[in-house]
């Protein structure tokens, strides 16, 4: 059962409730069908525990926001959609279903945020994350909740790209797609257009940009002139593979090992871990921030070729 069926109950059973405290015991066919609707709707949740839903509070400075009295629509609007987006995105790059630079965001609707109410303190707005996954028809607590983790990460970049070096940034992007780094650009990029800058409060963790200077040089941070791509190709010999955690170690020399994440299924790191010991030639994405060290990414199995330890390149 998901909150919105649980909701519906709950609602039944109230509306029940006041309608047949209205008719007089002795009416008992009138009262016979509202109190078959409540039996059911009582059985239906019965046993079901709803945990408390997660929320955010994302707010605004700047000129679209007018002191604690409101927001410019125009502004607030594609602010929502964005940072939702941005969410959805990290979502999609957790659960391994980010492959792709474009095209629409895998579950996206799944994924909406819902606004709850205005969030005080400069202006913006209170947001209910979506509903954990439920599983046996009621939800499990040690399961982390996937959109709290995306919430976290977007609440950790902003604070990185404001304080932290590129070496920070680079391990902290290292797990997320870059499209899903795009999408947290394009959200502050908005802002930086409308001369804004927001604040996000989160599990009683809060960041806020301290104003419209401190959001621009570190959304430029996340821009893709600081954010260098490449491919690169290595010959070596494959050491690990983990393909649960979605992890290889290639080693080129004694001095020199590589190490780095791939985009493979769980199936595809296995058939890669077959490489494991062997002289291979590997085609890898290289993604460098600013001035921090490199990130390999295996984006696929055809990017790896068995080689002969007779060749000349590679002794």
């Amino acid at each position: 059962m998901n909150r919105t069926e649980y909701i519906w109950y709950s609602s039944e059973i109230k509306t029940l409730e006041a309608l047949l405290e209205d008719i007089p015991e002795e009416n008992v066919i009138e009262r016979m069908g509202f109190e078959s609707r409540l039996k059911e709707a009582r059985t239906a949740i019965k046993g079901v525990t709803m945990p408390d839903p997660q929320r955010l509070k994302l707010t605004f400075r700047g000129q679209p926001v007018v002191d604690n009295y409101g927001i410019y629509a125009d502004f607030a609007g594609q602010a929502l959609e964005k940072f939702t987006d941005a969410v959805v995105a990290i979502i999609a790059s957790i659960k391994d279903k980010l492959r792709s630079e474009k095209g629409r965001i895998p579950e996206k609707q799944q994924n909406q945020l819902l606004v709850v109410g205005p969030a005080i303190g400069s202006f913006g707005f209170e947001l209910e994350l979506p509903e954990i996954p439920a599983s046996n028809d009621n939800y499990l607590f040690d399961e982390p909740h996937v959109a709290c983790e995306s919430v976290k990460k977007i609440q950790a970049i902003f604070q990185t790209i404001a304080e932290g070096t590129d070496e920070d940034l680079s391990e902290l992007i290292d797990e997320i797609h870059p499209r899903a780094i795009a999408n947290v650009y394009d959200f502050l990029e908005h802002q930086m257009k409308y001369k804004a800058w927001c604040g996000l409060d989160f599990e009683g963790h809060v960041f806020r940009f301290q104003n419209e200077g401190q959001l621009v040089t570190a959304a430029r941070r996340l821009a893709k002139d600081n954010i260098a791509e490449d491919e690169v190709c290595f010959e070596g010999t494959l050491l690990g593979v983990l393909p649960n955690d979605r992890r290889f170690e290639l080693e080129i020399s004694k001095e020199d090992i590589k190490k780095g994440k791939t985009y493979l299924s769980f199936e595809e790191g296995k058939i890669l871990s077959k490489y494991t010991t062997k002289p291979v030639r590997i085609t890898l994405k290289e993604i460098r921030v600013g001035q921090g060290n490199p990130r390999y990414i295996l984006e696929s199995l055809d990017k790896v070729v068995s080689v002969d330890v007779s060749n000349a390149a590679y002794r």
